[in-house]
């Protein structure tokens, strides 16, 4: 019988977890590459060059700063959705050697769509670093209220396992309007800020550069607040829309690791969320640095599988990539 849990047993045990959730975990010393003596492997379930290969470079130096003796090394796995990384990560070694990039609710739903659910029990995901908000946009000038009764023109969304298309199946009934999905957030954006779809929805951060350049405009945003660098945005709970989305990032391990670097990576990605340099540049990102752990993550997570395995046997999505 194994002692340790993936992730369906990690939310589980929430309430009999010790009370260590206020504690400041300490930041461990940056050591100078000429003093790291041992090679760390994170891997990245994307292509070179891609938005999850780009935020997991940027991330890997953090990692390198708070972990003690370590060179973090990036190595891509595409395929399956995202899902080749983590099936690899199921079989790495338990001594903390190998990472992966995680990325929820993208990779609960890609585990639905190829019933693949099982390799949550085999992976941990360690802690979330990152909290990226959904968000409805526009073109400036179009005002809430009007699209609510809009009917001529669809609702763009990127493609059907991301967060915000997910989002956006709970507001049909307050957004009645015909979906439309684009290959990107980029094409969503692009035909938002253009007028050939009423509205879109994608992260904050993905409609971030059109809106400083004044080509859409953020309309609300699900979450429970207001997004500190939007703070005359409403949320959409206070338009009358009780929806909360949003993209989380963090670091997934092997089930079996070992206690010792399972306890070293946990503290490091906590201090790794509360570094000033990784606060200045989400702040410019307009990405949310919210640490959450492994309980934490793992509850949401129980609650995007009920919810999306419920979805795909009613309302299945298209299922979209290699």
């Amino acid at each position: 019988m194994t002692t340790r849990r993936g992730i369906m047993g990690a939310a589980l045990a929430a309430a009999s977890a010790p009370g260590r959730a206020g504690a400041q975990a300490p930041s461990l010393p940056y050591l100078p590459p000429s003093e790291r003596t041992r090679s760390l492997t994170l891997l990245v379930g994307a292509e070179g060059g891609s938005g999850a290969d780009l935020w997991v470079r940027g991330f890997a130096p953090f990692l390198e700063r708070h972990l003690r003796r370590v060179q973090v090394q990036v190595a891509n796995r595409p395929g399956e959705g995202g899902l080749t990384a983590l099936r690899q990560l199921a079989e790495a070694p338990t001594d903390g050697s190998v990472l992966a990039y995680a990325i929820t609710p993208f990779l609960v739903a890609r585990m639905v769509e190829r019933r693949a659910t099982g390799l949550l029990d085999k992976i941990r995901l360690m802690g979330a670093v990152t909290e990226e908000p959904v968000a409805l946009v526009a073109a400036p000038g179009t005002d809430l209220d009007a699209l609510r009764a809009q009917r001529e023109r669809p609702l763009g969304l990127p493609p059907p396992v991301s967060a915000a298309a997910i989002a956006a199946m709970d507001l049909v009934q307050a957004l009645p309007m015909e979906h439309l999905h684009f290959p990107s957030a980029a094409a969503a954006r692009g035909a938002a800020a253009s007028g050939n779809v009423a509205a879109a929805l994608m992260t904050v951060s993905e409609a971030l550069a059109a809106v400083r350049e004044g080509k859409l405009a953020v309309l609300a945003v699900a979450s429970a607040a207001r997004h500190p660098q939007l703070p005359d945005v409403p949320t959409l709970r206070e338009q009358g829309i009780p929806l909360d989305a949003a993209l989380r990032r963090g670091i997934a391990v092997p089930a079996g690791i070992e206690a010792r670097p399972a306890a070293h990576i946990a503290r490091a990605l906590r201090a790794a969320a509360e570094d000033p340099e990784f606060l200045a540049q989400a702040e410019w990102r307009a990405v949310l640095p919210r640490f959450r752990d492994e309980t934490e993550w793992g509850a949401i997570v129980v609650q995007d599988l009920v919810e999306l395995r419920t979805r795909w046997e009613t309302a299945p999505w298209q299922v979209v990539g290699g």
